[in-house]
């Protein structure tokens, strides 16, 4: 495992500090890799945002660092589906850095149609890429490349960029939800910390959510790449937490916690219907969805743990799908079916 020096961690910290100063992804990207150019010598890069619910690359929006723009519009329209980080399915590995000789060997990757065609006209060989994902929304996917004549990455270089990913996913998440919030607008539960941790605003929606649990004890998600979710009873909420101001300053420490029914009941039960389940389907992919453990479910379908486990599996099987995540997505009509 690599070692990073005192002066490495120096400019990591100097390069999370321009993450959350910048108010603007885009240049926010641009700036962080002015500062990795010299640090760990990338030669190009790219950002592709994504949608939150989906996955799917916008068409607008993207930024190419050191290269042409029209190779991006090339990428996302033909280019991207022969990527073998998109072939090897390496974007579901959440802010973590990984290489393209490392998943597809060296030589064989050199005579790929990705390479060939469209890589090394453009003097890029190694590229280091990674999705950027923030409680539980993928807001994009980076690359960062090398010329052609240098050497691959090295672990330190991993090991930086590894340390910066989750930064520059949860600044690209905060920069997106901050223009379309509207305080009083339901039925999103939203709190409002100052500084010092105390409740400043607490809406309507947000009441009813609580009840008598205090507003400090739900859990701050942070640059968890996962969704987390918050139950008071039958009810689930997925928690979204957001900085207002800037952190690492004094006075930035001010937060906004959001939470969202989950699933929205207005869209779940006719999502549910689509699905050809039957009604004992319907009712474990409704609590399943909400959050609930295989226990959970029983206790509240008075059925055993393993009948619960026999329905997912049949569900599973009946929507082509091998895991919750997929179930939720289908539920909820996020991906097309």
């Amino acid at each position: 495992m690599a070692r990073l020096s005192t002066s490495d961690y120096k400019k990591i910290l100097d390069i999370i500090d321009i993450i959350y100063s910048v108010p603007d992804a885009n240049a926010m990207f641009r700036t962080v890799c002015d500062k990795l150019t010299d640090f760990i010598r990338i030669y190009s890069a790219v950002f592709a945002p994504t949608d939150p619910e989906t996955g799917e690359y916008y068409f607008t929006g993207y930024e190419v660092y050191n290269a042409a723009e029209g190779a991006m519009a090339l990428y996302l329209d033909y280019y991207g589906a022969l990527d073998p980080f998109i072939a090897c399915n390496w974007y579901k590995n959440m802010n973590t850095a990984g290489q393209n000789t490392e998943i597809v060997p060296g030589r064989t990757f050199k005579q790929s149609e990705f390479a060939c065609d469209f890589l090394l006209p453009m003097n890029i060989f190694h590229i280091l890429a990674a999705s950027l994902v923030c409680q539980g929304d993928k807001v994009g996917t980076c690359g960062f490349h090398r010329h052609k004549k240098e050497a691959a990455f090295g672990e330190r270089e991993k090991k930086i960029l590894n340390i910066i990913l989750p930064h520059m996913a949860g600044a690209v998440r905060n920069l997106r939800m901050m223009s379309p919030i509207e305080l009083e607008k339901e039925p999103i539960g939203i709190i409002v910390f100052g500084e010092d941790g105390r409740r400043l605003y607490v809406n309507d929606a947000a009441r009813r959510a609580l009840k008598e649990i205090p507003p400090e004890s739900i859990p701050d998600p942070g640059l968890s790449p996962e969704p987390v979710f918050f139950k008071n009873g039958p009810h689930a909420f997925r928690i979204r937490t957001m900085p207002f101001g800037m952190p690492f300053k004094k006075g930035g420490n001010v937060k906004i916690m959001l939470l969202e029914p989950c699933p929205p009941r207005h869209k779940f039960n006719s999502k549910l219907d689509d699905l050809g389940l039957s009604r004992r389907e319907k009712d474990i992919t409704a609590l399943a969805v909400q959050g609930h453990s295989n226990r959970e479910i029983a206790e509240r379908l008075f059925i055993c743990e393993q009948t619960v486990k026999d329905h997912l599996h049949h569900i599973f099987g009946k929507l082509e799908i091998r895991r919750r995540s997929e179930l939720a997505a289908r539920a909820l009509g996020l991906r097309p079916s």
